[in-house]
């Protein structure tokens, strides 16, 4: 790496420690140095080189020429681009079956779209490991060899594929593992000249909801202290897990998740926890209102929209095309359909807005549907599944594009509305 890409302060994804770059620690790449005190008998060496070969790569105690680097408390492996490029983290979080693993899979599969023919920027996996769970939902849902039979995506476990072990001494810590992207410009956006100034690595979480709700997180698994160092929250709220939301729509809809018995989580009590721990942690006082971003993302709107918004499937497109060559977002779309929701939000879970306007200074309101249309009910394995052929993803990538748009700078530009 060259020391001119090199950012002077670096932020591992996977533990939230800041070093400096000469701090970095390597995976040795020598078939004789497996075993690390951190992460196991089965893991190349870490260890902080010597010697470096022309490209600025390590050189092991064996002579082998090494690439991948780590952080030097946890040891886990950070993609190359975060030393390069400026980090923004975001979290998602929400309550258990709020829709997080299908929202994923489906906002990132519209982004890849999105990004490149409107926004001219491309969008590409800054460590295709990491990301590999979720490129295998994006793959069930728009590859999949089968569009006419049902697929389902398995929900976030705690201690799943998304969580990483790692040793101190006596002591197994899970850390999250981030989803990790890289936006910069393509050539034909017109600022590619300021390439190095607007391209960003973007991690987000995806915790298990069960780490949100009251107590279910302990010292030895800090898997939600990434909300410290988020740019923005995303908060799921899902309707078919509020009584009032599924009395409400019951009698116009066939989907299993108004119809069925239904599991009903007190979601504000869950965003009051993950309140509580960025205070603790950040020292934010009870009176001090959080000044990021909060998204609160009104999940399976096909399943409520049909009853308490006739034209769900009809919404306006916030993407504006511009004479500059860019699109930009029309957030006066976004925040129009913000005050209509919260609306529809103070009728029938009041008390979520109260828990979400009493803790952030800005609350943003957006409908989605990951999916388009109502889940199935699996026979076999009693799961609820899709047909990949009828999904028709709803407004899902405008959170994020929402978020971007007012934490990164020049990513995502505003369009202004002309009055008429």
């Amino acid at each position: 790496m060259k020391e001119t890409a090199i950012q002077s302060q670096i932020t591992c994804p996977h533990c939230w420690h800041r070093f400096s770059p000469a701090e970095t620690l390597w995976a040795s790449a020598h078939p004789r140095l497996y075993g690390d005190a951190r992460l196991g008998p089965d893991v190349q060496r870490r260890f902080l080189p010597t010697r470096f070969d022309p490209s600025g790569n390590a050189i092991d105690s064996q002579g082998s020429f090494c690439s991948e680097v780590c952080c030097p408390k946890c040891h886990l492996v950070i993609p190359r681009t975060m030393f390069e490029l400026k980090s923004i983290f975001y979290s998602i979080l929400g309550s258990p079956g709020s829709g997080k693993s299908h929202l994923l899979a489906t906002t990132t599969w519209q982004l890849r779209q999105a990004l490149g023919l409107r926004f001219k920027l491309s969008i590409s996996d800054a460590d295709p490991d990491s990301n590999r769970q979720l490129n295998e939902h994006e793959e069930k849902l728009f590859f999949n060899e089968h569009p006419d039979k049902l697929a389902t995506i398995p929900k976030t476990e705690k201690e799943g594929e998304l969580y990483q072990p790692v040793q101190f001494g006596d002591e197994t810590i899970w850390y999250p593992r981030p989803f990790v992207f890289v936006v910069q410009p393509l050539s034909d956006h017109p600022q590619v000249a300021r390439r190095d100034e607007i391209s960003r690595a973007i991690c987000l979480y995806d915790n298990a909801g069960e780490h949100f709700l009251p107590g279910g997180v302990s010292s030895v698994s800090p898997a939600t202290q990434h909300l410290n160092i988020s740019r923005g929250l995303l908060f799921l709220f899902d309707p078919t897990q509020h009584a009032r939301f599924r009395e409400a729509c019951k009698e116009n809809t066939n989907d299993p998740q108004i119809l069925g018995t239904g599991r009903s989580h007190r979601q504000d009590q869950i965003l009051h926890e993950a309140a509580n721990r960025i205070r603790t942690h950040s020292g934010l006082a009870q009176q001090q209102k959080y000044s990021k971003p909060l998204i609160v993302i009104i999940t399976k709107m096909d399943a409520w929209g049909p009853t308490l918004w006739p034209e769900w499937s009809s919404l306006p497109d916030p993407i504006r095309d511009s004479r500059h060559g860019i699109a930009g977002l029309d957030c006066g779309v976004v925040e129009d359909v913000s005050a209509r929701l919260r609306q529809i939000m103070i009728r029938l879970a009041p008390e979520f807005v109260n828990a979400a306007e009493g803790f952030a200074e800005k609350v943003t309101y957006i409908p989605v549907s990951a999916l388009g249309r109502a889940p199935e009910v699996d026979d076999d394995s009693g799961l609820l599944g899709v047909r990949p052929q009828e999904v028709r993803p709803v407004w899902a990538e405008v959170p994020l594009l929402y978020l971007l748009n007012q934490t990164s700078s020049g990513l995502i530009p505003s369009v202004v509305r002309r009055s008429s």
